[in-house]
């Protein structure tokens, strides 16, 4: 039989779509992660590598993708998932951190995803208005300049309803210092699974423990 290999890391993957690091084997695959990082982040980060490990032997993709620029981010995305079904057409879980949450829960119900989201941002729209002006992206190296309108268009990808129809699983850091966790634990009460860790921090420490949740996900569909 044929391997169906998805390239990562490339500029043939999904017009521009670059997966890090090296070649993602999806043969066999029943479901496939896509890892949406979040604010000035890569899909090179330590939180895509260490999903990998966690998860084996189940893909993770990691897309290095303009989270600052709302529309290309959403364009840049919905090409990404286009690419991977093409190659295999496997049930599909978006897990989104920080505001890699944002775009999951824009893109999950149309694409039929379920969605993991990581202490994810619910309200963008101000909570980045503080970044506005020059800014500097660690993991890639690029500079460039956040204004206010790049600030308000994440606000025309709000979700104001939790959609029951989406399985959903919300892990939360009660420490985290950057977002107020209780907005999205309220948001999803009643139609999602959260777990709210104590301590912890943005960065979210209670990964190892979490992935059997996450991998309870995939196995069942979300049910």
């Amino acid at each position: 039989m044929q391997k169906t290999f998805l390239r990562t890391g490339s500029a043939n993957v999904a017009a521009g779509c670059r997966f890090n690091p090296g070649w993602c084997d999806l043969r066999g695959a029943k479901t496939t992660f896509i890892y949406l990082h979040g604010f000035n982040s890569s899909g090179a980060s330590a939180k895509a590598e260490a999903l990998r490990k966690l998860l084996e032997p189940i893909p993770v993709l990691a897309p290095t993708y303009p989270a600052h620029r709302a529309a290309e981010a959403v364009h840049f995305l919905r090409n990404c998932i286009k690419d991977s079904r093409r190659l295999h057409d496997s049930r599909l879980v978006l897990i989104g951190s920080s505001l890699g949450g944002h775009y999951a829960r824009y893109l999950a119900r149309p694409r039929g995803a379920a969605m993991v989201l990581i202490n994810p941002a619910m309200t963008p729209e101000t909570d980045l208005l503080s970044c506005i002006g020059n800014n500097h992206n660690p993991a890639t190296g690029d500079e460039y300049t956040l204004n206010t309108a790049d600030v308000q268009a994440f606000g025309s990808l709000r979700q104001d309803r939790c959609d029951p129809g989406v399985p959903t699983l919300v892990l939360l850091d009660e420490g985290d210092e950057l977002l107020d966790y209780r907005i999205a634990r309220e948001f999803y009460s009643e139609c999602a699974r959260v777990i709210v860790y104590p301590g912890g921090s943005h960065r979210f420490e209670h990964l190892s423990e979490a992935a059997g949740e996450i991998r309870r996900l995939h196995e069942t569909g979300g049910n």
